[in-house]
């Protein structure tokens, strides 16, 4: 019986859309197949003992939850994986300085792996954005500012800042690791709720009183944890972002500024510039009496560190000289995590104000990643920053 031409062509159009969606399914079939033969014989105490071995502020356990989130991340997610534990070691030092800052364990640095994979312009359904998935209204409790021109969720350290405080009040509230990982998720009035129901303070006993998502965010903890610490035991390997395969420098700047300008003295592409601040919406960085944080290459960071000095210096009202103190060699430090302007003093035997004057530092912070001079006593010869 021959078909009507209308029905025919939607025949046509139907076979179309579904080859194109086949082509546009790269992970289906793609599956690492050195993970799928082997992953049957990764017994259940193999997984049990490894898991056991992480340092986790919590006794972990191996549930099924655990199992099947692990599973994911090596077989039909194993692209997936390889990207996020790529933007890890990029993102990893950011986590641990504000960690250490609010005295928090460092390994709640795989939180972000749960909440957004470690992408920073994450966007959830229910208006949630960044490593840390703030809602606006949270964001805001804590400091960060959103608006047409500056989403500071999206700015990975002004959010890992506001992630340590919450963390660090929800920990003041249930001094336990596993609930403070289940309030970050659903809230502690639910969280509180469930101990009530539960009789208990225990995660795993009051499971069953918590949202069905929460029941299952502190096993994906756990399964973030352990494939942070043993890819290499499943054939992962992290794919570096193009933009992140360069060493990056920090610098904090104070006036009005557009990516334009930055490309043009730095030699930096837009887009690189666009992902590595993914918090300035409009390609635009405001003036900003506490100043901004601006992320670059290491190799653009001297044209741009040049380009600062000379803004400063034509802005500036007063005698910024000063003297190279005697014996010192000069020297350009990369912030570490951790670190602050009181080690780095005791370091170069000076005081703190001196630091901040050399270069131009309207308080004490300093951040991971940010380039400082220095002039170290000439006998550090050793010491290589």
């Amino acid at each position: 019986m021959k078909l009507p031409w209308t029905l025919t062509l939607l025949a046509m159009l139907v076979s179309i859309t579904l080859m194109a969606t086949e082509k546009e399914r790269p992970f289906s079939n793609n599956i690492n197949s050195n993970v799928i033969d082997s992953w049957s014989s990764y017994a259940e105490d193999d997984l049990e003992s490894r898991v056991k071995s992480i340092d986790l502020p919590f006794t972990p356990r191996i549930t099924g939850h655990v199992k099947s989130q692990i599973k994911h991340y090596v077989t039909n997610g194993y692209r997936d994986t390889e990207r996020m534990l790529g933007r890890s070691l990029h993102y990893f030092p950011v986590f641990e300085h504000y960690l250490k800052k609010y005295n928090l364990p460092y390994e709640l640095k795989y939180l972000p792996m749960v909440e957004s994979r470690l992408n920073a312009r994450a966007k959830s359904l229910v208006g949630a954005s960044g490593l840390w998935q703030f809602i606006p209204a949270t964001g805001r409790a804590y400091g960060l500012t959103i608006n047409s021109t500056v989403d500071e969720r999206l700015d990975p350290h002004k959010s890992s800042e506001a992630a340590a405080k919450m963390l660090s009040a929800l920990y003041e509230e249930f001094q336990d690791w596993s609930l403070v990982l289940a309030a970050y998720n659903c809230g502690p009035a639910r969280v509180k709720k469930a101990i009530r129901l539960g009789g208990c303070r225990n995660f795993w006993d009051i499971n069953r009183y918590l949202p069905r998502e929460t029941q299952k965010y502190v096993p994906r903890f756990i399964a973030a944890a352990y494939i942070a610490n043993y890819y290499t035991y499943h054939q992962i390997d992290p794919v570096v972002p193009s933009a992140m395969k360069s060493d990056v420098r920090t610098f904090r700047v104070h006036n009005y500024m557009r990516f334009k300008d930055i490309s043009y003295v730095s030699g930096v592409k837009i887009s690189t510039l666009a992902y590595l601040n993914p918090g300035f919406l409009g390609g635009v960085i405001p003036k900003s009496k506490a100043g901004h944080l601006i992320n670059l290459p290491a190799s653009a960071a001297p044209a741009f560190r040049e380009f600062l000095e000379e803004r400063v210096a034509k802005a500036s009202t007063s005698d910024m000289n000063y003297e190279v103190p005697e014996g010192t060699m000069k020297s350009l430090h990369k912030v570490r995590a951790g670190e602050n302007l009181e080690s780095l003093a005791r370091l170069c035997k000076c005081n703190i104000k001196e630091i901040m004057l050399w270069n131009n530092l309207n308080d004490e912070t300093i951040v991971v990643h940010q380039e400082l001079v220095l002039y170290l006593p000439k006998e550090a010869l050793f010491y290589r920053p």
